[in-house]
């Protein structure tokens, strides 16, 4: 028999005591009679698919050296609940010469050609969908900056409204005053002049 890990997720409470992941199992199972796999089944019990922080499923991926020949669930959302999550996983796979299957959802089998050519269809509407996302980002960036608006750190002010000088905090500094006395003679509070400091890799003492 071939070796094959399959892997189930409850994301939570209620949904393992409704038998969620015994009835992932059942399905898992019937599948696998047809194809002669022995399983070896990871578990996770109300645990969310939106990392992949499921000690099951961290389990399941250290001991890929066992090389099984396939990953297997009974619906894709069990295992990753983005689309570029599934992607990244299914290049894990794929680079140890695994395959991935899931059972309920028609296609997604990357042991045959059909499924792999799927894969690589999703992967390529993926990549679309980031480009387009920093292409609108970029755009509007520089719409912003043409109506004058400025990015990155704010301008650190004094209490009464005025730029910090820079220049001056390192000066004061160097003559020997604290983050404190030069906050006090500057008229501004301690904070910004800690950053100034911290910055230029100065003691604020």
């Amino acid at each position: 028999m071939t070796l094959a890990f399959a892997y189930v997720r409850a994301s939570t409470q209620e949904e393992v005591r409704q038998g969620s992941n015994k009835r992932q199992k059942t399905i898992i199972r019937e599948y696998a009679k047809s194809k002669d796999y022995e399983l070896e089944f990871f578990e996770d019990r109300a645990k969310s698919g939106k990392n992949i922080q499921r000690p099951d499923f961290e389990r399941m991926l250290k001991s890929l050296d066992a090389k099984p020949k396939v990953v297997i669930v009974a619906k894709i959302d069990r295992f990753a609940r983005s689309l570029s999550d599934l992607l990244r996983m299914l290049e894990y796979l794929d680079q140890k010469g695994i395959g991935f299957i899931s059972v309920n959802d028609p296609g997604i089998d990357t042991t045959t050609p059909n499924g792999r050519l799927l894969l690589q269809i999703l992967g390529a509407f993926a990549e679309f969908e980031r480009n387009m996302i920093n292409s609108r980002t970029k755009a509007g960036r520089e719409q912003a900056m043409n109506r004058g608006v400025k990015f990155g750190r704010p301008a650190l002010k004094t209490r009464n409204g005025s730029f910090i000088d820079r220049r001056k905090v390192i000066e004061l500094k160097e003559r020997g005053l604290s983050a404190r006395a030069i906050a006090k003679s500057m008229e501004c509070s301690i904070t910004p002049v800690l950053r100034i400091l911290r910055e230029n890799r100065l003691r604020a003492e």
